[in-house]
C-alpha cells in the first residue's frame, strides 16, 4: 500500500504544475485580475509543492532514501515552505478582498 501511495503521490506532483499553469492561464483572462503578489506567490507555490509531493513518494516507496537525513530535510524544508506559501496566499486573497480588489505588490 505504501507503494501505490507513493506512486501516487509522485505523479500528482508531476503533473500539478501543469494542471496550475493551466488554472493561472484561465485565471488571468477574468477580471479582477490577479495582482503581482499573488501571481509571485501561486508560482512559488508551484515551484515548492511539487517538491515535497516527489519527496514524500519517493520515501514511501523507497526506505533507504527516507533514513538518509539530508532527504528528510529536504521533505521537511519543503513541506513548510509550502505551508508558508499557502498561509501567505490565502492572506493575501483576504488582504485583496478587503481591499477592494487593490494589490499593495
Amino acid at each position: 500500500m505504501r507503494v501505490v501511495a507513493g506512486v501516487l503521490l509522485m505523479v500528482v506532483g508531476v503533473s500539478f504544475p501543469l494542471g496550475l499553469l493551466f488554472w493561472l492561464n484561465e485565471r488571468m483572462k477574468r477580471t479582477p485580475a490577479l495582482g503581482s503578489r499573488q501571481v509571485g506567490l501561486i508560482l512559488a507555490f508551484n515551484g515548492v509543492l511539487p517538491v515535497s509531493l516527489i519527496a514524500l513518494g519517493l520515501g514511501l516507496i523507497s526506505a533507504t532514501a527516507w533514513d538518509a537525513l539530508a532527504f528528510r530535510l529536504v521533505w521537511l524544508w519543503s513541506s513548510l515552505a509550502a505551508v508558508v506559501l499557502l498561509v501567505a496566499l490565502w492572506l493575501t486573497g483576504l488582504a485583496t478582498r478587503r481591499t477592494g480588489g487593490e494589490d499593495d505588490g
